[in-house]
């Protein structure tokens, strides 16, 4: 069991609760066009799907002789690179096929063209995160991956136990894509192998945390660079509601709660 109560779980929590953008209720229910779907997974193929294992490798190569936080963090690498782990693809690969399950075509997610389009913001926290993912120290590179970017705004809930996320046939026939936008299930790999591997990957995650930065002054950095990730995160979903078109309702948007302050 994770402790809620951990100063550190507190604060990083409080950021994570804050991981749900106000367009977000858009992409889960119909009415976006062909166009609008694609703008949208380009740019989250182009910002961090494609490159996440290469981000994983990247904050590997910086931890020291530590093997339960490198086998952890390695059996993640192969999970998103090789896909052994559930049995199934490279992640971005799965993605790819999920993409061609809406019909469109891999051209379509090529990286010269996905580079030259994206937007500045979206250009922005890609690159933030291939370099943090190499900064010193270590501690905070791991969990702005394995936490922040592996993680979502049910963080609290499933550590709590009040939230469980559909896995399996359950997930992918609940799926919006399927649901709304006619994706074959037998296109939707990617949930499947995530609710595979997911819960393991993010007690790991949570652990490592935990038996890593008992140092306050790591800590204050863990929690800081996540805070960075959430207002980086932020900006690239703002840029990208830009190009769906999707304006923002303020009457139905309810105020963010407040990130806990580091001493």
């Amino acid at each position: 069991m994770i402790p809620l109560t951990h100063p550190t779980v507190q604060r990083l929590l409080a950021i994570m609760d804050q991981k749900h953008h106000w367009a977000y209720p858009a992409l889960t229910r119909p009415g976006l066009t062909r166009k609008q779907l694609l703008v949208h997974f380009q740019h989250e193929y182009a910002t961090y799907v494609r490159d996440f294992p290469v981000l994983l490798a990247r904050a590997l190569g910086q931890v020291p002789d530590l093997p339960d936080v490198r086998r952890a963090l390695a059996e993640n690498l192969y999970e998103e690179q090789t896909g052994g782990l559930s049995k199934s693809a490279p992640h971005p690969e799965l993605f790819l096929r999920m993409m061609e399950g809406l019909g469109f075509s891999r051209d379509d997610f090529e990286e010269s063209a996905l580079d030259r389009d994206l937007h500045e913001a979206a250009a922005s926290y890609k690159q933030w995160l291939r370099a943090r993912s190499v900064e010193s120290p270590w501690q905070a590179a791991v969990a702005l991956l394995t936490i922040f970017v592996e993680g979502s705004v049910n963080e609290r809930a499933e550590l709590e136990g009040s939230y469980v996320r559909r896995r399996g046939e359950d997930a992918v026939k609940h799926h919006a894509l399927v649901v709304h936008y006619g994706c074959p299930p037998s296109a939707m790999q990617l949930v499947r192998a995530h609710g595979d591997v997911e819960g393991g990957h993010r007690g790991d995650a949570w652990r490592i945390v935990l038996d890593h930065t008992k140092d306050e002054t790591i800590a204050k950095i863990v929690v800081e660079t996540c805070m960075d990730a959430l207002a980086r995160w932020q900006r690239y979903r703002d840029g990208v509601a830009a190009r769906l078109g999707i304006e923002r309702d303020h009457s139905l948007t309810a105020a963010p709660p407040v990130v806990a302050a580091t001493r």
